[in-house]
């Protein structure tokens, strides 16, 4: 279910859509037979996890109160090709007006909710510590979508990162570059903040005044595996997440480290859409 945020910027996206789309200005409706009532299927094309189908009826409301919307799936859920996830009933011009709408929002974040769960998967299948690290998602997200692309990653097994700059304080190489580590760490000494760090010498140093989470940006393994154990000798209470360049691929040389968090942009800058179509 959608948080009041997510809520709000669909509402914001779909009168977006409606009006780029033009969808109440449909010439080719306008052609089609009055009041002619058909029934339509939403059909997956691949095997997906889903994440938009909250969204459709409400889109198909938005074009005409009289659409019946039934939702056959629920987001989070798996789906194999060729499966009906969504059946819809009403005239046929506001239908058909308003698919290609409901079918943008529905692709593109059950593409990101099935790549956060094949990611997750992966680590699921293979970590052999004791415990398995979360995933999370970014900021890297399209500009408008930041909420609901973070909802799709919850819909996929994800775990969502800070959503803003206004969350939690986090530094940064371009922070450190400009204002210097030392100048840093007693500035941010006490308080709540995710440091990050590019080598064990920078690590062992942020880990003196025991950071909410120490952020290995581009360690290899062995670096990584270094800072857990410096972690656990100075600051067991911190985080430790890695990132920096991590896929599905890469992760699974850390599969041996006991790390507490893996962030990845992948999960939301460049998926794939999923594929569905609607059929009479």
């Amino acid at each position: 279910m959608l948080n009041k945020k997510e809520q709000q910027e669909f509402s914001f996206l779909l009168k977006r859509a409606f009006s780029e789309d033009r969808v109440r200005d449909d010439i080719t409706s306008k052609f089609l037979p009055r009041a002619r009532k058909v029934k339509a299927s939403i059909v997956a094309r691949g095997d997906y996890c889903l994440a938009g189908m909250a969204l459709l009826p409400a889109v198909f409301t938005a074009r005409s109160k009289n659409i019946k919307v039934r939702a056959l799936k629920k987001d989070a859920s798996p789906v194999t090709g060729g499966e009906i996830v969504c059946a819809i009933e009403g005239d046929a011009g506001m239908i058909f007006s308003a698919e290609r709408v409901a079918l943008n929002f529905l692709s593109f974040l059950s593409g990101i909710a099935t790549q956060t769960a094949s990611f997750r998967k992966i680590i699921d299948d293979n970590w052999i510590t004791a415990g398995k690290p979360a995933l999370l998602d970014t900021r890297k997200t399209l500009p408008g979508f930041r909420y609901l692309s973070k909802y799709a990653v919850r819909c996929g097994g994800g775990v969502n990162h800070r959503f803003d700059l206004a969350e939690v304080a986090m530094v940064k190489d371009n922070h450190i570059a400009y204002a210097g580590l030392d100048s840093l760490i007693e500035a941010f000494r006490g308080k709540k903040v995710i440091f990050e760090a590019d080598d064990l010498k920078s690590a062992e140093r942020i880990l003196s005044i025991k950071p909410y989470v120490l952020l290995c940006d581009n360690f290899t393994p062995r670096e990584a595996s270094r800072a857990v154990e410096l972690r656990d000798s100075m600051s067991p209470h911190t985080l430790i997440e890695i990132s920096g360049g991590i896929d599905e691929k890469s992760v699974l040389k850390y599969k041996h480290i006991p790390v507490d968090r893996i962030s990845s942009g992948a999960l939301t800058h460049s998926v794939r859409a999923a594929d569905f179509s609607l059929e009479v």
